[in-house]
């Protein structure tokens, strides 16, 4: 258990998303790519490009959201690095958290979660690219033993400014 675990409500569920959950997953999205610097991301999604972003994330390659009752509180996921099949035993994680639930510990059961499925599917590495103004998202990341390997300079334009995107890793195999 993570220490911030024990600030999350108990009636706390963490699942697979299903299709009702779209909407919801939608604007959580949405407020990030519209309002804040926390993705890179520029468009918002409707909801036939929610459908078609959840069916591409199946498998090792899954979506869990965080909910209490039906509301979704967090939702995370795992994407491929890289199309090509040498990558293919490294992911990017997704964690995001419903503004007003953030500093709860959601953050921190998702990505836990999310850890622990990629172990299950075999993956060697997880990889976060976390825009560097993003402090929260670095230490949650840090919490869960990532490490910074390597910040790329200015390479994303958005909210009239350009970002510096941190990169970091989490191996999960020996050497």
């Amino acid at each position: 258990m993570q220490p911030s675990d024990a600030l999350v409500d108990r009636a706390i569920t963490v699942r697979e998303a299903v299709e009702a959950d779209l909407d919801q997953i939608a604007a959580i999205w949405n407020h990030e790519v519209l309002w804040t610097d926390a993705t890179t991301d520029t468009e918002p999604r409707d909801r036939e490009a929610q459908r078609e972003w959840l069916a591409r994330h199946t498998g090792a390659y899954g979506v869990i959201v965080a909910v209490a009752g039906d509301e979704v509180l967090a939702y995370g996921s795992l994407s491929p690095y890289r199309p090509k099949p040498a990558f293919a035993r490294t992911v990017e994680d997704s964690v995001y958290v419903k503004r007003g639930r953030r500093g709860a510990g959601l953050g921190t059961l998702i990505l836990g979660r999310l850890i622990e499925g990629a172990r299950e599917a075999g993956c060697r590495s997880i990889l976060a690219r976390i825009t560097s103004r993003n402090a929260a998202s670095i230490r949650l990341h840090e919490r869960h033993g990532f490490a910074v390997v390597g910040v790329e300079q200015e390479v994303a334009f958005k909210l009239g400014r350009w970002h510096d995107v941190t990169v970091m890793q989490l191996l999960l195999g020996g050497r």
